[in-house]
């Protein structure tokens, strides 16, 4: 297993001092790749440039569904093999349950084209979760693995914890869509800071040992809220991270 950061993460360190000093970041706390989300108004040359400078791979990138045809070129130029759905909006309201698996259903569909589109050209396309897919005792992340072939899931720890979920339960069920694994430390609340790997309520460490055994190729840092400066963060997380390589 190998280590990546989502660069969500760091969005406002970027904002503040730039992708390229973000990249050294994480390439001084000794991981291996980036998730991308967005690519900062840069031509993919010049992203390319700087992941060689500090030894990084584009493991992957969040892509809206509508956004895959524009950002198709980029995804290419940087090599990732993943581009992944960061979010829909599933509707939660119980009233209107009929006419949303109508519109799922249509949505499956769609899913199912891009999925075909981005294949002949090395991608796969993946689903990131959240909690809402699990409310009123629904699971919207195993229905559209089910009804999207072409589909992988990028299951995020953090997100099946707030759900209430078992995260080591849930990669076993869907071992045979796992892409990747999004480990995000849960602290005392989803609202609240996110603490370094390995000392919060997700139980990543176990999260990791079983992707490691399923041979789940990359596990990507993500967190919301810093309770120390970043570079710090991406250090101590890293170091407990590595010992499941």
């Amino acid at each position: 297993m190998k280590f990546a950061v989502q660069l969500y993460s760091l969005r406002e360190y970027i904002a503040e001092n730039g992708l390229e000093s973000a990249l050294k970041i994480v390439s001084d706390a000794g991981f291996e790749g980036v998730e991308f989300a967005g690519f900062y108004g840069m031509k993919a040359e010049e992203i390319a440039a700087l992941l060689e400078k500090y030894g990084l791979i584009a493991v992957s990138a969040h892509v809206g569904n509508d956004a895959f045809s524009a950002e198709l070129p980029t995804l290419k130029a940087l090599a990732v093999s993943a581009a992944v759905i960061p979010w829909i909006g599933f509707n939660r309201g119980a009233d209107e349950q009929a006419e949303f698996e109508k519109t799922r259903r249509t949505l499956a569909e769609v899913l199912n084209e891009t999925a075909a589109k981005l294949r002949p050209h090395g991608l796969k396309l993946g689903y990131h979760n959240h909690a809402h897919e699990f409310e009123n005792g629904a699971d919207y992340v195993k229905k559209t693995a089910e009804e999207v072939p072409g589909i992988k899931l990028e299951l995020d720890v953090f997100w099946l914890a707030v759900a209430g979920k078992n995260a080591l339960k849930y990669m076993e069920e869907q071992r045979e869509k796992l892409l990747f694994l999004h480990v995000k430390e849960l602290g005392e609340s989803a609202e609240g800071v996110n603490p370094v790997v390995g000392r919060g309520r997700a139980d990543c460490g176990a999260v990791m040992e079983l992707g490691k055994k399923l041979k789940v190729p990359w596990s990507i840092l993500e967190a919301e809220k810093f309770g120390m400066p970043e570079a710090e963060y991406l250090k101590e997380s890293y170091a407990f991270m590595k010992n499941y390589r």
